[in-house]
């Protein structure tokens, strides 16, 4: 559904190369011409990197996916995207929507970063605690996420996997959006945002497969809309807005 949002737009992609094609089609699954993989540098400290980006040319306005993959053993993508989201000030009026996709892969670069430079020891010495990396993506994730996206003048949209919590009460099952440590235990990427929704398959009476979006909190799963979203909606940024009363 985050192709389906306003254009032009711009793509943080942190998943695996492949997972980009959503956004390199139509509503009708057809394939959009592209410039291509491509590069620009981005000033970096003392120095300069180079990001790999490829433009979709989407009827309704450009699609830039930004890739932020790394070497596991010589971290750099979540450095380099701080210094890009630190730039991005100066082109709030190129963009209509900014994703990411998703946390979950964000999260992992981030990690890596804290492992292999920030605080680098032998991962199974004596005496590591490797908690210290999680808590350092879990710090940076908030910086980045909780402050600087839900404060920026365009859509924000932020793909993320699916978490799971038991409640101490009742016992049951409650699923969310998976983030990492106290943005997930505590709620703390929920209330930074005043959409969230839950995105699912559902077979109906004749067999047929559908997609919805689920817009409201069931017990089961975490969801909640602000602008009164049709809950069991289709997944399309139009739909959201069929009930909207503004």
């Amino acid at each position: 559904m985050a192709r389906t949002f306003p254009k032009p737009m711009l793509v943080f992609h942190f998943d695996p190369h492949g997972k980009d094609w959503p956004y390199r089609k139509d509503d009708q699954g057809n394939t959009l011409p592209d410039s291509g993989l491509k590069t620009y540098p981005v000033n970096v400290g003392d120095g300069a990197v180079e990001i790999q980006y490829r433009d979709v040319q989407d009827p309704q306005g450009v699609v830039r996916l930004e890739y932020y993959h790394d070497d596991p053993d010589n971290p750099s993508a979540i450095n380099t995207f701080r210094y890009r989201l630190a730039m991005l000030h100066l082109e709030y009026n190129n963009w209509k929507t900014i994703v990411t996709d998703s946390i979950t892969f964000m999260e992992l670069v981030a990690r890596k970063w804290e492992e292999k430079v920030m605080n680098p020891m032998t991962k199974f010495a004596k005496g590591t605690d490797t908690r210290q990396w999680f808590a350092g993506s879990t710090d940076t994730i908030e910086e980045l996420v909780v402050m600087r996206y839900a404060s920026l003048p365009m859509n924000v949209v932020i793909c993320c996997h699916i978490d799971e919590r038991r409640n101490e009460r009742s016992g049951e099952i409650l699923r969310g959006p998976f983030a990492p440590g106290r943005l997930s235990k505590r709620g703390e990427l929920s209330s930074a945002f005043q959409e969230q929704y839950h995105i699912y398959t559902a077979r109906q009476e004749n067999g047929q497969m559908v997609r919805a979006v689920q817009t409201e909190n069931d017990g089961d799963w975490v969801a909640t809309t602000q602008i009164g979203a049709k809950n069991h909606c289709y997944p399309h940024y139009l739909s959201l807005w069929e009930n909207y009363k503004g």
